[in-house]
């Protein structure tokens, strides 16, 4: 039996309406390091699930927790840890998504833009990459937008050339607020 909650500590709230999927690696036959589903569920409005699991003996438990306004987030439990008579008990905590616009306008004829997001994104695939992006051209009116972990302040830094060749800094910074999309304007 597993009752157990999902929270956001970034907005100190639980998760409601998160989608649980219940994985098990068997034990039966030796080792098997495929994981397989064995229950579903969704969260209560106190971020609460129950599933229930037939008794066996596994190698490990896995909870996949995914909601649209957080990050996805993949907990693998020691089958040690699951008591067979009462019920295991845990918090499992998630991200919160935020979205990033770096909007960047060229109202100074500079020949090229070079900038990164800077943020805390914990090895997120999804999220902004602390790679340059690199824009090229005097006609620039364009925005740039990415994922990061909301609750927190973000960078955009970088550079530009002006028409002259001199090298000017870019360095903003901004907060992003969970669930919403934060813009950064760079006039260059």
């Amino acid at each position: 039996m597993f009752d157990c909650v999902v929270f956001d500590e970034k907005v100190n709230a639980p998760v409601s309406g998160a989608s649980i999927v219940m994985n098990v690696q068997n034990a039966a036959g030796g080792f098997n390091p495929v994981f397989v589903t064995v229950g579903t569920g969704t969260t209560d409005v106190n971020g609460r699930f129950y599933i229930e699991v037939e008794k066996n003996v596994y190698y490990s438990f896995r909870v996949e927790v995914s909601h649209s306004k957080h990050f996805n987030g993949t907990f693998d439990i020691n089958p040690d840890n699951v008591p067979f008579s009462t019920a295991y008990s845990n918090t499992f905590v998630v991200e919160p998504k935020a979205w990033v616009s770096t909007h960047l306008i060229n109202q100074n004829s500079s020949q090229t833009a070079t900038f990164k997001v800077v943020a805390e994104t914990n090895g997120c695939a999804d999220c902004c990459q602390s790679t340059n992006t690199i824009v090229q051209g005097s006609a620039v009116d364009s925005i740039f937008t990415c994922q990061v972990f909301g609750e927190q302040q973000i960078a955009v830094n970088g550079n530009y050339a002006d028409q002259n060749g001199g090298t000017h800094q870019i360095a903003q910074t901004a907060f992003a607020t969970a669930f919403d999309t934060t813009v950064v304007t760079i006039i260059y």
